[in-house]
């Protein structure tokens, strides 16, 4: 059977806990947004995630073609024309005005000047710049995995009519729109004029082609660009708390003080927000956190209540205890989510994970029980395909990237070359961090359960096991710098017959380059495999 959750978005499908349908003019389909599942291990928001079931609610009560006055909770809607990508602005417009019938570009001006930015709708494109539905709804829910890390805002899967869609595109040349953004948005109109024949079918549009999909999120206010991070422009090693975080001697050692003031604790946040901000963007394979203007930061007042370190954004500080010690300091906030899960994993590349040697207790072993539930259960990877969205190649993507860095940072921990010692209540108590112990059950290698390659010759090309096997073989063509060992994409699929197959050729290739004998099959332990994960710089099991 054919599978409802890859490709081209099929309303229908079962996912999230609730669907709110939104009546489009003209009688064509409603509108859809999804109240996703949550992850039942992850840390979400709020009394048993209420925090952020209210927050998704209330981006799922924004209706994208309703006019009338603002006391109806009507919204506007904007083309944006900052930044790089191409999205919709949603704006709550001032009491006592109305949204009329037919958005001008007048009435967007007025909106923008005396309106409240409150979402952005996001959807997948990856010419001029990268914007992908899967990243931002990835990082939302990965961050909170993790235990709630880097202040990731909640987002919703939404759709949008492509008739109220092409009047954002028609406004954004009437407004002016240039550079990237602005070639960002006349890209729609080559994909509007043939929708089904378009390179973005599968990745834009619903499966009836009368409506586009993405991500809705909230938008962050009251952030600041991080100066510092972002002065290292493509090198974070160049910063404080890259080297900090790298430095091999306990954190006591590198500080040389635990007095509880403004430098040390922002040297002990700092410290850890520069090791889950390259674990959450190593895991979604992001491509341009470092490229300039991608990394915030909130102001933040961080006080001693007794023998705890709490904090509070500083626009919120009103009601702290008297006599309380309180510094403030920047903490990490990211807020561009969108250019994960396309093109090439910058974090990968840099070798940054490898150099983490201080992290959160907690983070770590959110890391550790989210690797573990991935192998032992098969409703986690669910999750993603259904409520983020990940096609298959892209949970393939995030597997290999998961278990690596779960395997990487727990041998590094075992060989002392990790420390769990960025808790600010045991850092200034004199707390000693946690000894390292081995995973009760140790991530897995990776793994095939059947044959791949040949169909003529018996294989059964479980669709889990070709990506796993494209994928080793990318890799093995990349460090080998052999073009003939890759398979031209990961998609799960092998051609019937084997003369149609890059992926059976590339086996063939590789048994040819590694003197075995050339059956363009690969078995689950046979020498193919064996040699296969050696060439990839995996290990076997």
């Amino acid at each position: 059977m054919p599978d409802p959750y890859e490709g081209s978005l099929q309303r229908d499908a079962e996912r999230g806990t609730n669907t709110i349908k939104f009546q489009v003019p003209g009688g064509r389909p409603d509108e859809i947004c999804v109240i996703p599942k949550h992850l039942p291990f992850a840390d979400y928001r709020g009394k048993d995630g209420a925090k952020d079931i209210a927050d998704e609610n209330q981006l799922a009560s924004y209706d994208f073609n309703k006019a009338g006055p603002a006391q109806s909770g009507v919204i506007a809607i904007v083309p944006k024309r900052t930044s790089t990508s191409a999205a919709v602005d949603v704006y709550q417009i001032p009491a006592g005005t109305s949204r009329p019938d037919q958005i001008t570009a007048s009435y967007c001006l007025s909106v923008e000047k005396n309106g409240k930015n409150v979402a952005k709708f996001k959807q997948t494109d990856n010419a001029y710049t990268t914007t992908c539905t899967a990243a931002i709804l990835g990082y939302y829910h990965v961050a909170r995995g993790l235990g709630d890390i880097c202040e990731i805002k909640p987002a919703v899967l939404r759709t949008m009519d492509i008739e109220q869609h092409k009047k954002m595109v028609r406004l954004a040349a009437e407004l002016g729109a240039h550079g990237l953004v602005g070639k960002s948005w006349a890209l729609f109109n080559r994909y509007y004029a043939d929708p089904r024949g378009s390179d973005v079918a599968q990745t834009l549009f619903t499966s009836d082609f009368q409506q586009i999909y993405g991500a809705l999120l909230e938008n962050t206010t009251g952030e600041e660009n991080y100066t510092e991070w972002l002065n290292a422009g493509s090198d974070l090693s160049s910063t404080r708390a890259f080297r900090q975080m790298a430095d091999s001697r306990p954190v006591d050692a590198i500080l040389g003080s635990r007095d509880f003031t403004q430098t040390i604790v922002q040297a002990l946040v700092g410290m850890r927000d520069m090791s889950e901000m390259i674990l959450l963007d190593y895991l979604l394979a992001q491509s341009d956190r470092l490229t300039g203007g991608n990394i915030s930061d909130y102001s933040f007042t961080y006080y001693r209540d007794g023998d705890k370190v709490k904090s509070v954004k500083t626009s919120k500080a009103t009601d702290l205890p008297p006599d309380a010690t309180k510094v403030v300091v920047r903490k990490l906030t990211i807020k561009d989510t969108d250019a994960g899960l396309l093109n090439a994993n910058v974090f990968e590349k840099k070798g940054y994970v490898s150099q983490i040697s201080h992290m959160h207790p907690k983070t770590f072993a959110s890391l550790q029980a989210f690797a573990t539930k991935w192998r032992d259960d098969s409703t986690v990877e669910e999750f993603f395909h259904r409520e983020c969205t990940f096609s298959n190649s892209q949970l393939a993507r995030f597997e290999k990237y998961l278990l690596a860095a779960a395997s990487t940072l727990q041998s590094r921990l075992e060989s002392g070359k990790l420390r769990l010692d960025l808790d600010l209540d045991d850092y200034f108590s004199g707390v000693a961090p946690p000894s390292p112990t081995p995973l009760p059950s140790p991530v897995p290698a990776i793994r095939i359960n059947a044959t791949v390659g040949q169909w003529e010759k018996g294989a059964v090309n479980a669709s889990a096991d070709v990506l796993t096997v494209q994928r080793l073989l990318q890799t093995a063509a990349l460090k080998l710098n052999d073009s003939s060992l890759d398979p031209k994409g990961i998609d799960g699929k092998i051609a019937r017959v084997a003369a149609n197959s890059n992926t059976v050729r590339a086996i063939q290739a590789f048994q040819t380059r590694s003197a075995l004998q050339v059956t363009g099959l690969i078995e689950p332990a046979d020498q193919t495999w064996i040699k296969l994960l050696e060439a990839a710089g995996e290990t076997t099991p």
